[in-house]
């Protein structure tokens, strides 16, 4: 009888486990082989991975962002020319008013009296010259048979008496005219923005009774920093973006300021709405103004952009190796800008700069 190792079946046993024990050997030979490989140079550099962007000329467009407000294009803030008490109000806000309608009215006692005054004081006035005619036209009729004196006294007493009647009815024209102020009106068509005052209340000369806007066109005013105030004229295109609206609309500058505010260095502009909008005024509105479109130049993010005292400059992968480039660009409040001089179509630029230094190596991510 054959003893345990001598069976067919531990023989394949014992030829299978050798199999086994060499392979893992080999994996251990492979493994240590990639180990020294990899770390066969240590001292050598590495190249480092860096995102890129390669340089290619497309369409560019200047646009220059601000905020603005919308306004209506007319705004007239109504104050009284005299002081009184407000016996009636007319229009709230919110309420359409046309031109001439009644807004505020004082009470007239005191002018109305002085018109009354002014009205008998020129009745007196043209009985005196009816009489002052009658006088100078006897003593015409008599002629000579009238001393001249008399004559010339008759046609004096004339004269003053229609000057006194010129003058009275002056003053009743002031004081109709000062009676008339006393009614206070809308000075055009519109929609009442704001009321501040009440029936009873006392008027000044000197507070805002209402604010009437004609909101049948309306704007949008902002400011330009004086940076970049030469480059805005009238009729450049602007896209408008009302907050709360997803959907930008179709703006043109109408308005550009012929001074810049030395307070706080800005240029006032005016946008109006390509097509009617329906909007409250006041509404913030950011705004796009196209300064400029290029259709073909090349641009690359402001991030990669280095500059040292005047001069500026990116980097460049050639070929594996970093290395720095000199350029002049259009500075411009955008996240791109326009590259003048300095870089070709194909250099590839570095986007970050500041993960790599010039001469050193590196790989495209």
């Amino acid at each position: 009888m054959a003893s345990p190792s001598t069976k067919p079946g531990n023989q394949v046993t014992r030829r299978r486990k050798r199999r086994i024990g060499w392979t893992i050997v080999g994996l251990i030979l492979i493994g240590a082989g990639s180990a020294y490989a990899y770390f066969e140079r240590p001292w050598e550099e590495k190249p480092v991975r860096v995102e890129v962007e390669i340089a290619e000329p497309d369409k560019l467009i200047q646009a220059l962002a601000v905020n603005g407000r919308v306004m209506a294009r007319e705004t007239i803030q109504v104050r009284s020319a005299v002081s009184g008490l407000a016996v009636s109000v007319g229009a709230g806000e919110g309420e359409s008013v046309n031109a001439n309608a009644v807004l505020v009215q004082l009470d007239t006692a005191q002018p109305q009296a002085l018109l009354d005054q002014a009205q008998a004081a020129l009745d007196a006035g043209l009985v005196r010259q009816q009489q002052a005619e009658a006088n100078a036209a006897r003593a015409r009729a008599l002629g000579e048979n009238t001393p001249r004196s008399t004559r010339e006294d008759a046609e004096l007493a004339l004269t003053e008496a229609r000057n006194d009647v010129s003058r009275l009815a002056a003053a009743l024209d002031q004081a109709r005219s000062q009676l008339e102020q006393y009614t206070i009106r809308s000075p055009i068509d519109g929609v009442v923005l704001d009321r501040s005052i009440d029936r009873g209340q006392l008027v000044d000369t000197q507070s805002n009774l209402y604010t009437v806007a004609d909101l049948s066109e309306l704007l949008v005013e902002t400011n330009v920093d004086e940076l970049y105030s030469s480059r805005i004229s009238n009729g450049l295109d602007v896209l408008l973006r009302p907050a709360g609206n997803s959907v930008a609309q179709e703006g043109t500058i109408v308005f550009t300021s012929p001074k810049v505010d030395t307070a706080t260095g800005g240029r006032a502009i005016r946008i109006a709405f390509d097509t009617p909008v329906d909007l409250p005024v006041g509404l913030t509105v950011n705004a796009n103004i196209i300064v400029s479109e290029i259709d073909a130049a090349i641009s690359v993010p402001r991030g990669a952009i280095l500059t040292e005292g005047t001069q500026s400059h990116v980097l460049l992968l050639e070929d594996g190796v970093v290395r720095e480039q000199a350029i002049d660009f259009a500075d411009w409040p955008a996240e791109r800008v326009m590259v003048t001089d300095g870089i070709e179509p194909g250099d590839v630029v570095v986007l970050d700069p500041s993960s790599v230094a010039p001469g050193q190596l590196a790989v495209a991510e």
